[in-house]
């Protein structure tokens, strides 16, 4: 339940988010930058259909992070499963279910020809950043024209990663749809576990005095951008899809 790759922009650019990057590369010696975005993630692949949030109670899934932290307050047995290991897992019936990305990655790590039961919205990476690290004592060597070409760079990789997710994501759907896949979305008493469970899990964290400070900048920007987000672009799209019959 974070924020969509639009508002964690406004969040890294204008609303404190890369100070706190950077407060937080300092304590690892990193010089970091936001550089690219997945944009919304998929719910995953199941074996079964989730009709309620009892479905999740035992149900073996790889999740890894936060978002697998939340199912286990479901009673999921959450699986932290290597990337490379997954498919086996999933079609040797090790585990019930994964998460991975979306459409695009999906498609290539092959997971439609072991289940055709795709949920295509997630509640746990809605915007997942990806960074650019540097040694922080390697970048400071750099000459202020290269940490500039740095930053730029960056930049441009972030609007440039996220276009391509958006860019192949749309026809890689229609190609696991055409393979039979299923696309479904999570019922609204799923959708108000995964909140109780992540609010719980976030609570969890706030003992650590960076994690509390990162996120309650973090909220407040989401708060303060979500009304304008569902008032203008949300209701926009919903409509302008209808229209066109999208």
């Amino acid at each position: 339940f974070g924020m969509t790759a639009q508002e964690l922009n406004n969040w890294y650019y204008h609303m404190g988010g890369r100070e706190l990057q950077d407060e937080l590369g300092e304590l690892f010696n990193l010089k970091t930058f936001a550089a690219g975005n997945t944009g919304a993630q998929a719910g995953g692949w199941f074996k079964k259909e989730i009709n309620s949030p009892e479905d999740f109670n035992g149900l073996r899934f790889r999740m890894p992070g936060l978002g697998g932290k939340a199912l286990g307050h479901l009673g999921a047995s959450v699986q932290n499963i290597p990337g490379a290991e997954v498919y086996n897992a999933l079609a040797k019936d090790e585990i019930d279910g994964t998460e991975w990305i979306g459409p695009w990655a999906d498609e290539k790590a092959g997971f439609f020809e072991i289940t055709k039961i795709y949920y295509t919205s997630g509640f746990h990476e809605p915007g997942p950043g990806l960074s650019l690290a540097f040694n922080r004592d390697v970048y400071n060597d750099f000459t202020p024209a290269e940490q500039k070409i740095v930053e730029c760079a960056a930049a441009e990789v972030n609007v440039w990663g996220l276009s391509q997710f958006l860019a192949n994501n749309g026809a890689a759907l229609q190609r696991l749809i055409s393979q039979g896949v299923q696309t479904l979305t999570f019922p609204e008493s799923v959708w108000d576990a995964f909140g109780t469970a992540s609010e719980q899990v976030y609570e969890e964290n706030m003992t650590d005095a960076m994690f509390a400070k990162t996120f309650d900048s973090y909220r407040d920007s989401l708060v303060k951008s979500a009304g304008w987000m569902s008032l203008a672009g949300s209701t926009y799209a919903a409509e302008r899809n209808r229209v066109l019959g999208i």
